[in-house]
């Protein structure tokens, strides 16, 4: 009796499994995004790059907005009565010391600030992309694997209801296969709400509507390890990185910003001339002259815009050997997390996942046939679930300690390629 009890089981349980319809993890109709298109389409979208694209169009405005030479005085004044007269003062005021230049080259000085802040934010926000690109195949994958552990727990539910029904098994068995699959599918309905709250974030650093449910396409290719791209040194890192950071090019520019304010000060200090003709007309003669003056800086000599241009200076000069210490530290930090990283990952990548896979399906081959407690089979998956999920929590730290190290270095590096 037990014979055909088991070809019974075997039949039903392999028929159950390929009927049994699970909703897909990705459904076919959703939007489909690389790395490379959700970072470009967050480079071209994102409001917070408009905003400072249109910090750059008006340090641009201002920079051409300087004029060369201000505009002339016009004054009058008429005296009335039997001598009667106007007099008409036409007056130009002239900056000294080059003022009109060091201005210039100040808000030459903003636009390129502005255009390294936005290299910046870029840089930043390229980071934020691709972690949270990370994080839905991270999300992703998990689900497609808790997909597939449901279909599993439901053939072995229905395996050992059949059993139960034969009066091979207790219910008690019944009732360890119906845990597991609920347990499963707890874990599948909690994914769902995490890929929703992924997807919701993405969308929100590609500027897309927030609505949409992009599902991230992570490339073979890319999958491969990275140890070859880690053969350059620390050092090679920490100088492009000192070298191209934007977020150091903005203190050192604010650096040279200062120095333009002191020089713009000091300038300032010599007094304006003005140059100005006038005519005088009474009932008996008719006058010209010419009209100079200069104001005495014998009270105001700038001295608050000079001393505090100078105490900027030092408070920059602290700020600059900080950041290049801060970013000293950033890229050691990264590179020591993606080695950690790349370490843990290939304890995964060996024969231990395909070992745990192997004897899980015998242990159920063996369970099917009669051959193997519930018990064991229960054992067996869940020591291969743990680590399939810890292999993927491994790989997804790999992929996001990377990014990390590659905003650490800098834009452009090629480093890293």
């Amino acid at each position: 009796m037990k014979v055909p009890c088991n070809r019974i089981v075997i039949t039903t349980g392999i028929f159950l499994l390929m009927t049994l319809q699970i909703p897909s993890a990705i459904p076919e109709s959703e939007t489909r995004i690389t790395l490379e298109s959700a970072v470009e389409t967050a480079l071209r979208e994102n409001p917070m790059l408009d905003t400072i694209r249109k910090k750059i169009e008006v340090a641009r405005v201002r920079l051409d907005g300087i004029a060369l030479l201000g505009n002339p005085e016009l004054e009058t004044e008429f005296v009335g009565g039997t001598h009667s007269e106007q007099v008409f003062e036409l007056s130009k005021s002239f900056q000294l010391g080059g003022q009109r230049g060091h201005r210039k080259r100040i808000a030459a000085i903003k636009l390129e600030m502005a255009s390294v802040e936005f290299d910046e934010s870029s840089r930043m926000l390229t980071e934020a992309v691709k972690l949270s690109f990370y994080d839905l195949v991270h999300v992703q994958e998990k689900l497609e694997l808790a997909k597939e552990i449901i279909r599993h727990n439901q053939q072995m539910s229905n395996i050992a209801q059949a059993r139960f029904e034969a009066g091979d098994i207790s219910m008690t068995h019944v009732n360890l296969a119906n845990v597991q699959l609920q347990a499963a599918m707890r874990e599948a309905s909690s994914l769902e709400s995490t890929l929703q709250l992924t997807q919701l974030e993405i969308n929100n650093l590609m500027g897309a509507a927030l609505e949409a449910k992009p599902i991230a396409v992570y490339r073979a290719s890319e999958s491969t390890s990275l140890n070859h791209r880690l053969q350059i040194t620390l050092g090679e890192l920490t100088t492009h990185a000192l070298a191209h950071r934007s977020d150091l090019k903005s203190l050192r520019l604010n650096a040279r910003l200062i120095g333009g304010e002191l020089r713009l000060a000091k300038a300032a200090n010599i007094p304006d001339l003005s140059i100005g003709g006038m005519v005088e007309r009474n009932p008996h003669e008719k006058a010209f002259g010419m009209k100079f003056s200069v104001p005495l800086p014998g009270f105001d000599r700038n001295r608050v815009a000079i001393d505090g241009a100078r105490a900027e200076q030092q408070v920059n000069a602290v700020e600059i050997r900080n950041k290049e210490r801060q970013i000293v530290r950033e890229v050691m930090a990264a590179l020591l997390s993606l080695t950690a990283a790349q370490k843990n990952l290939e304890f995964y990548e060996t024969d231990l996942l395909k070992l745990l896979n192997e004897n899980l399906t015998l242990m159920r081959t063996a369970y099917e046939l009669g051959e193997a407690k519930l018990l064991e089979v229960v054992i067996m998956q869940n020591e291969y679930i743990k680590a399939r999920f810890a292999y993927l929590d491994a790989l997804t730290a790999s992929r996001k300690a990377f990014a990390n190290l590659d905003a650490a270095v800098g834009k452009s590096s090629g480093l890293l390629q």
